[in-house]
């Protein structure tokens, strides 16, 4: 078993014991945590293949009834490779991984470099899974490829620009948020799509962005109100024969 697969059942594991889902959308948008929140500063694979949209779609509108937020819509699916950190909104703010955006075209630029010859490479997506607060689609198939792509784009960062986080990396495609609700009619729906047949995804294109997210709390359309804007794109050599 691979070093995801391992992770992912993990994550199922503890999503069968689990009582009730956490709603951590609204837990940062309570009080003054709110105002902590900037736009996110990433790296990420887009999912454009019509096929694997389709796909994503059917898997999201069956849990749907069980979603307290608004379902992502299907323009913003992707698979995050790497968090920068989060764009400054004041220029007198000094916290931890806050980035100026005159600073991220030199970031662009230097990932640019270290993935000029990278190939693409084939994934596969599915089956369901779920952490606490959320149903996501797992990302497998092809680990070796994907953590050398992390692995590169990550090293030709500054160290400013690799912030720790408390989890580790599980690559993985998020389909809707569970707010706050017990567990157990939710694992039952989801029984049947951890069995499903995965999906492949030829993976072509690395997008570094920003995107928006209201910080406003009791909002269920976040995520239709929210933004991406694109700082650069990084294409990558398709050649199915070094897969």
């Amino acid at each position: 078993m691979s070093r995801y697969a391992q992770r992912y059942a993990t994550i199922w594991n503890q999503f069968t014991r689990l009582t009730y889902t956490h709603d951590l959308l609204a837990a940062e948008r309570r009080g003054w945590r709110r105002w902590l929140l900037h736009p996110y500063v990433g790296f990420i694979i887009q999912i454009d293949d019509p096929a694997v949209l389709d796909q994503l779609g059917e898997w999201q509108s069956a849990l749907q009834p069980w979603f307290q937020y608004d379902p992502i819509p299907p323009e913003q699916f992707h698979i995050s490779l790497h968090h920068v950190g989060m764009l400054r909104r004041a220029w007198w703010l000094r916290l931890p991984n806050l980035w100026q955006r005159d600073a991220l075209p030199q970031l662009a630029e230097r990932v640019r470099v270290a993935l000029a010859d990278c190939p693409a490479f084939t994934v596969q997506i599915g089956p369901l899974n779920a952490f606490s607060n959320i149903l996501f689609a797992e990302v497998g198939g092809n680990d070796e490829a994907l953590r050398w792509l992390r692995v590169k784009l990550r090293k030709a960062l500054p160290l400013r620009a690799r912030p720790p986080s408390p989890w580790p990396y599980v690559p993985h495609v998020t389909l809707g948020y569970w707010g706050d609700q017990p567990a157990a009619p939710i694992r039952e729906a989801l029984r049947p799509f951890r069995d499903i047949k995965p999906i492949p995804l030829r993976v072509r294109l690395i997008e570094f962005t920003i995107y928006t997210l209201d910080a406003t709390p009791n909002r269920r359309d976040l995520f239709r109100t929210a933004q991406e804007e694109i700082i650069a794109n990084y294409h990558l050599k398709d050649d199915p024969e070094r897969d």
